[in-house]
């Protein structure tokens, strides 16, 4: 449900139980989006907090809670929403939580049967579904529509409000039924929201306000929901290769319009859709017309996500119809666009349209480029789409500057700015006002531009982290090592594009490989590492992989080094483990280490330290479950400490998060035989996980990382999970190694899959022995190679099952005589392959 609508929603009910209302019921949803216009988000979510704890504390104390709780609700759900405009989702989801266990509390009145208690609770399960959608956690989102659907069936049907809540919902779960591809679904959802609206409509003009209701603003603003479940319906019949259907839906919209003389600031959306259809049916010419038609609404209107849409379309079809000169202003205007936003008012629907829309039009300008013979300029666009999409990632979820915390706020103060005069002038109509409100736009732009300016003097690094901050080959060249081969990958959806960057030169490969193939590969490598029995799998899947990522490469590649710059999916993909043809693996061949963007080459050689043989350890932090244990852990930091006598190692208890903070600026190495957990969903809350002390969780998140001040050489996450979780876009490894590199280290060494604790105490205690008089990724690879080669210390290697196949070196006996036996040995990837360094390799 939008939030305008919902705004209408809540009106109508306030207007059924407006006898209840009390004090501290202040906040509707239009003050909110007042605050966030006038650019107080922050503001109004403390305020509304406020209101919420207050309301609960006196339905505490008072022997009729039920109106307090009826205000607390509110409160909370417009909290969550104020939450989510920020960019703090998970607060919004906590907040939206705390709303729909207070609205289970409230009890029908008897004067309403079955009206307020069942509008409230649906209100917050929109609310919370709302929150889930802004992390794409769509499935529960659609649990709690689904939810919502039955709770409303309990209110008369007689009554307004359920025909309205339940419009809402169907339009909702339509939305969601198009989005997964279920196209029958979502015609039939979105059609039963469209009979349901126009009920709805006859019946507000039938009864209320009868003489001024065509001029009211609620009517209006039913008037273009029924509009835009039109345009809804009309996009799922496009997408269920219906295409009559679809254009007499989208008619039927712009006919309203017209009919009912609407300002319907959302047009350019009908537009789209009218293009789509036309070049599906390859009429290019009508669908070049209906693209521009929507840009120009787009800007006239100063939508930015709209903007960043129409323009990556046009460029798209231009491109495809042979002219990509023409294309490439388009792109470069989004992406002017996409880089120049950084707004806090993006609701679910603006950030996803935003984000896929920034993804394409990097996509487009590189392949135009490509495709123009400019391959320099192409990967300098490249390492503009990895800043991008992680300064996305990263959003305003976390304070960045760690000695100059003003800086936080003052960039704060003028992005809230930036966002209330964008949001204004995207709802202003009047000439006058609209010019007044560009002028003050051009000098908060210009004001911004000027503290970024500043910053970039003060920590170029922390300016990074802002705004996209990219290197160019020229400069990426001049950092990188003499003998040093950089491949750099970038998937689009048909096609990889790689670079192979080099002291004096660059190379340009174009592989066809659909990103769905690659996918499909990367999950059967993954899979066959875990099912030992399955080698052959993993070898031929690697093969595959070797062939098509690495094999066209070969010849430009004239290093003795290689730095891997992987893209999506490709974050999941050892690379020092594919196999060539002939039958070895690549680290066998090169030393291999690992950057999330070829930019980051900028800092991670200004961290470059001496050596240094302080080790601060922590192992087998107590996390509270036994099935957490890590037997060998602490037998691996105690291994640390042999070879690097002045090592500080905490196990158990006394490995808290406090002490990590606490300690870590003191050291060298910092070392952790700990779980670690991964959200892919919100990358900045995965997490280190050491044990709990006084104030702290135990969980060292990637955003309270980004505040360390570390002067340590080398960070170890040797623990299970560190940098893999499912298959997603890979954000998640990069914002934590990403982060502690921002901390202040140069190197960080994780593992890409769960990994085996006693042949990983093995690995780690060859590589720390091998730092003393090696390279970082010449010790890691020398560490590797001893468990390949199957030299292992047997003192060392496994004396348990793992994954049910018995010892190390032992066979396994099967139940079926026409099963051979396995023979499981350290060579094996799965226990030496999963481990990666990111940052400096020296």
């Amino acid at each position: 449900m939008k939030s305008a609508e919902c705004g209408v929603i809540v009106a109508l009910m306030l207007f059924f139980v407006s006898s209840c209302a009390i004090p501290e019921f202040q906040a509707t949803d239009w003050s909110t989006r007042s605050a966030v216009v006038r650019g107080k988000t922050e503001e109004a979510l403390a305020s509304l907090e406020a209101q919420a704890q207050e309301a609960e504390r006196n339905a505490s104390a008072s022997w009729f809670p039920q109106e307090y709780w009826i205000a607390a609700t509110a409160a909370y759900n417009q909290a969550s929403t104020a939450a989510m405009f920020s960019g703090q989702l998970e607060k919004s989801i906590a907040l939206g939580e705390k709303a729909l266990g207070l609205a289970e509390k409230i009890k029908e009145f008897v004067w309403v049967p079955g009206c307020s208690a069942c509008a409230i609770k649906i209100g917050a399960l929109v609310s919370l579904a709302d929150a889930y959608k802004s992390v794409r956690s769509f499935a529960k989102a659609r649990g709690l529509m689904e939810r919502g659907l039955e709770i409303v069936r309990e209110i008369p049907s007689h009554m307004p409000l359920r025909i309205t809540f339940e419009s809402s919902l169907y339009r909702d779960l339509g939305e969601e039924l198009m989005r997964s591809g279920e196209h029958a679904k979502a015609i039939e959802t979105l059609s039963t929201s469209l009979h349901l609206r126009e009920d709805y409509l006859a019946w507000f003009f039938r009864r209320i306000w009868a003489s001024t209701v065509r001029s009211s603003p609620a009517f209006e603003s039913e008037q273009i929901s029924f509009v835009n479940i039109l345009a809804l319906l009309g996009n799922a019949y496009r997408q269920a290769g219906q295409p009559e259907q679809s254009l007499e839906q989208y008619q039927r919209a712009f006919n309203h319009l017209s009919d009912w003389k609407l300002t319907y600031p959302y047009a350019d959306r009908l537009y789209v859709g009218m293009g789509e259809l036309y070049r599906q049916q390859q009429n290019f010419p009508r669908a070049l017309e209906n693209f521009n038609q929507a840009l120009a609404i787009a800007e006239n209107h100063k939508r930015p996500e709209a903007i960043i849409s129409a323009s990556t379309r046009i460029g798209d079809l231009l491109r495809y119809i042979g002219k990509a000169d023409e294309a490439m202003p388009l792109y470069r205007g989004a992406i002017q666009q996409i880089e120049s936003t950084r707004s806090l008012l993006q609701s679910e629907e603006y950030r996803q349209s935003y984000f896929e829309g920034a993804v394409d039009a990097y996509r487009g300008m590189i392949d135009g480029l490509l495709l123009a013979g400019k391959p320099e300029e192409a990967f300098n666009y490249s390492e503009r789409a990895r800043s991008r999409v992680f300064l996305d990632v990263l959003g305003s979820k976390v304070q960045l500057s760690r000695a100059k915390g003003g800086l936080v706020e003052e960039e704060r103060v003028l992005k809230e700015q930036i966002a209330g005069l964008k949001a204004q002038l995207a709802g202003e109509e009047g000439r006058t006002s609209r010019e007044n409100l560009r002028n003050e736009l051009t000098q908060a732009e210009k004001a911004y531009s000027v503290f970024l300016s500043k910053v970039r003097r003060e920590d170029k690094e922390q300016a990074s982290l802002m705004t996209v901050e990219p290197l160019g080959l020229k400069q990426v060249q001049e950092l990188l090592d003499p003998g040093t081969s950089l491949l750099e990958y970038f998937i689009t959806g048909k096609e990889v594009f790689a670079w192979v960057v080099e002291k004096e030169k660059l190379q340009f490969q174009r592989v066809d490989l659909p990103k769905e193939k690659l996918s499909g590969w990367v999950k059967v490598l993954r899979d066959s590492i875990f099912t030992l029995g399955e080698r052959g799998k993993f070898n031929e899947t690697s093969s595959v992989l070797h062939k098509q990522l690495i094999e066209p490469l070969l010849p430009h590649i004239t290093g003795k080094e290689l730095i891997i710059v992987p893209h999506d999916v490709l974050h999941y993909v050892p690379f020092h483990a594919l196999v060539g043809s002939d039958g070895r693996y690549l680290i066998e061949k090169y030393p291999v280490y690992y950057l999330s963007s070829a930019s980051l080459l900028q800092f991670v050689k200004e961290k470059r330290k001496t050596g240094g043989e302080k080790v601060l350890a922590f192992g087998n932090p107590d996390l509270g479950d036994p099935e957490k244990n890590l037997e060998y852990a602490e037998l691996e930091a105690e291994e640390v400490k042999n070879v690097y006598p002045q090592s500080t190692v905490y196990v158990k208890k006394d490995a808290t998060e406090e002490k990590s903070k606490s300690l870590s600026p003191a050291y060298d190495i910092l070392h952790f035989a700990t779980h670690a957990e991964l959200n892919e969903d919100d990358p900045l809350s995965s997490a280190v996980l050491l044990a709990k002390e006084d104030r702290e969780d135990g969980r060292l998140e990637v955003r309270e990382i980004f505040g360390m001040d570390l002067k340590a050489n080398l960070v170890v996450l040797s623990g299970c999970d560190t940098a893999l979780g499912k298959l997603s876009s890979g954000d998640e490894l990069v914002g934590l190694t990403r982060a502690f590199i921002y901390a202040g280290t140069p190197s960080v060494v994780a593992s890409l899959w769960n990994v085996d604790d006693s042949s990983t105490a093995h690995l780690m205690a060859s590589f720390y022995r091998n730092l003393k008089t090696m390279s970082k990724v010449e010790a890691l690879r020398q560490a590797q190679l001893e468990l390949i080669r199957g030299e292992g210390r047997s003192d060392m290697l496994a004396r348990r099952g793992v994954e049910g196949i018995g010892k190390l070196g032992e066979t396994q006996k099967s139940d079926s005589p026409s099963q051979n036996p396995i023979s499981i040995s350290t060579s094996h990837p799965y226990f030496w392959a999963p481990f990666i360094l990111v940052g400096d390799g020296q």
